[in-house]
């Protein structure tokens, strides 16, 4: 009967549900918030860890994927600041969302969002993205029709202080002057609206580009077969601190340790690095 009852619960072991997580660094953390009940980097999770967590604070952690985000169900704050999460953030799954945090500015790295996804939350009020200096755009199409007292802080400062946020939204008309359910919303920074934010951004290419030594003590090189016009560095909290025409190496040995990012650019585009300077 013994040998049963532990064959029963082996097999429900082995069939319990479970939800992927490749990033290394996103389940350590999930560890040490004592989340992760098998305590082991394993590239999973039980679902059910994760199913009652309401509020995840993953600031100050380096990121580089959050799959996995889309089983916690019941999570209403999130905050990701300075992680170095980059390009789009898609947390439409999460529609029990309140609160997003994604500031920049920390110690140790910064976050690189271009474009957030938000179109199935309903519940959303807070969205703060301080000095996230890549964030152009919010997808709010979906959700913004059922988005009472919305309160958006998207100020940046530093070289891309100037730089709007353009919320794709189902009414631009309303949302610009303030009408029917825009009319509580409140928005710190500049921005705009539109229904296809990417017909009214700017385009800028990516080129290809690699930046070498990483980490350096006083002097990078880039390599790329583009021909280059402006190198720059910028610091944490997206001050411009360097700049440089075509040269073959680029020095920064008067900065002091930390990381910094390089954008490298040229008539058609431009590539942003970041590197550790020792």
């Amino acid at each position: 009967m013994k040998i049963y009852i532990y064959i029963f619960f082996f097999c429900l072991k082995l069939t319990a549900q479970t939800t992927s997580i490749p990033d290394q660094n996103f389940e350590q953390a999930l560890i040490n918030l004592g989340i992760d009940s098998d305590q082991t980097i394993n590239g999973q999770v039980l679902t059910s860890d994760i199913s009652g967590v309401i509020n995840l604070d993953l600031k100050n952690i380096l990121l580089n994927d959050l799959t996995g985000i889309e089983d916690f169900d019941s999570l209403k704050i999130l905050n990701i600041s300075d992680t170095g999460l980059g390009y789009t953030l898609d947390l439409s799954q999460v529609g029990s969302l309140e609160e997003l945090y994604m500031n920049s500015g920390g110690d140790s790295t910064t976050i690189l969002v271009g474009e957030i996804i938000l179109t199935n939350n309903p519940n959303l009020q807070v969205i703060q993205a301080i000095d996230a200096w890549s964030l152009n755009k919010i997808n709010l199409k979906g959700s913004d029709t059922q988005l009472n007292n919305l309160s958006v802080n998207v100020q940046k400062y530093g070289e891309e202080s100037d730089s709007s946020v353009c919320f794709e939204v189902t009414n631009s008309v309303n949302a610009q002057n303030q009408q029917g359910i825009y009319s509580t919303w409140s928005i710190s920074g500049s921005s705009n609206f539109s229904e296809n934010c990417n017909l009214s951004l700017k385009t800028t290419n990516k080129i290809e580009a690699a930046l070498y030594p990483n980490p350096v003590q006083n002097n990078f090189q880039v390599k790329t077969l583009e021909e280059i016009e402006h190198v720059s560095v910028f610091s944490i909290i997206g001050n411009e601190v360097a700049n440089f025409g075509l040269q073959n190496t680029y020095d920064i040995s008067q900065l002091p340790a930390g990381v910094y990012f390089v954008k490298i650019q040229n008539n058609r585009g431009q590539s942003i690095k970041r590197v550790v300077k020792r």
